[in-house]
């Protein structure tokens, strides 16, 4: 069997799953009346985008899908209920698909080389949104490094270069794993695209997707968030919208750049703000997700942000592609070899000059 299925089936817990027949867990329980109205309003919107849309087939199947959650939600002894054992799908997983009828364990080998397949094209499809590595363009170096924990990764990273010099750098992590955070990371990056080529002022573009995002994504996901724009003089303005603390590296000292606001989809109409660093020739951003700070070992310990500055501060004199291998092969060997529970990036933007 194809080790991304390993993988997956691998994460499937056993002891989130109730092995009780009509019987649901309390979390479940609670959560139906919010999901139920979460449906109703999903419904509504495929509703009023039907009217306008030329794939009525696709739209139809995908209505009667969530008709059929609506109508699953009013009756609570059979949400949830694998259609084919019987057993109760499992929390993690009905928070992942609400729609989801049966539980990984009763696929048939079939389904499965079917869902191996759709995970190959999914990845070759977010691979392709990546952007160029090692680039360099206006003065600036980039580097990056992308790791997916499982086939497809809930991790947003882009560079976007304007007609007026500017280079757009974004990092995200949308909230939860697999398949669901991967189309909403595709989600945002496709926001973030068509709003860039505006080059409104970088507050007003994150406030702009914030509200586009909010308004087209079912509670409770949303995304933690960098998106800075770095000027062919070395200016450099970041708006972080809850995503850990882009680190600024010159010669052996580390300053984090805190947060400015709330993570992206938690509220429509959110105010963002901005902060500004000049960078000279050798000084680096680092940016990460938490799958590197929150990384565990062996005995449970967590990778931290003080080791990572400590990595940095002795990383003086070396490239963004150098900084990237560096960080990342500490983050190996502090784990030596546990395995990876979440998405990693990790991107590093030099001032080289012109």
């Amino acid at each position: 069997m194809n080790r991304q299925i390993v993988r997956i089936i691998s994460n499937f817990r056993p002891e989130e799953t109730i092995k009780k027949r009509g019987k649901m867990s309390a979390t479940i329980q609670a959560k139906i009346p919010d999901l139920r109205a979460e449906l109703v309003d999903w419904r509504q919107r495929l509703e009023a985008t039907a009217k306008s849309s030329t794939d009525g087939l696709q739209l139809t199947r995908l209505l009667r899908e969530v008709q059929t959650a609506i109508e699953a939600l009013t009756q609570p002894e059979s949400y949830g209920v694998c259609q084919v054992c019987h057993d109760l799908i499992g929390q993690a997983t009905m928070t992942a698909d609400p729609l989801a009828r049966t539980c990984l364990s009763c696929f048939t080998p079939d389904q499965l080389k079917e869902l191996e397949q759709d995970l190959d094209r999914a990845w070759s499809i977010q691979g392709d949104s990546l952007p160029k590595q090692n680039l360099k363009l206006n003065g600036w170096e980039i580097s990056f490094r992308y790791e997916p924990a499982g086939p497809v990764s809930g991790d947003y990273c882009d560079l976007v270069s304007t007609a007026s010099g500017d280079l757009y750098f974004l990092i995200g992590d949308v909230s939860g794993k697999g398949v669901a955070a991967s189309l909403l990371m595709s989600r945002l990056h496709a926001i973030f695209r068509s709003l860039i080529g505006a080059e409104l002022p970088l507050s007003e573009l994150v406030e702009r997707a914030n509200d586009l995002f909010a308004e087209t994504t079912m509670r409770p996901y949303y995304a933690t968030l960098v998106c800075g724009r770095a000027a062919p003089n070395g200016e450099v303005e970041i708006c972080n919208a809850g995503h850990p603390a882009p680190l600024l590296l010159r010669k052996s000292e580390v300053t984090a750049i805190a947060a400015t606001g709330l993570p992206l989809g938690m509220f429509c109409q959110g105010q963002y703000s901005c902060s500004q660093v000049t960078l000279e020739k050798g000084d680096r951003l680092v940016l990460y997700t938490d799958g590197l700070s929150e990384a565990r070992n062996h005995s449970d310990v967590e990778y931290g942000d003080a080791r990572l500055q400590s990595v940095l501060c002795e990383s003086d004199g070396l490239g963004a592609a150098d900084v990237v291998t560096r960080v990342i092969d500490d983050a190996r060997t502090f784990a030596g070899g546990a395995p990876i529970t979440d998405d990693l990036t990790v991107m590093a933007i030099e001032m080289v000059g012109h």
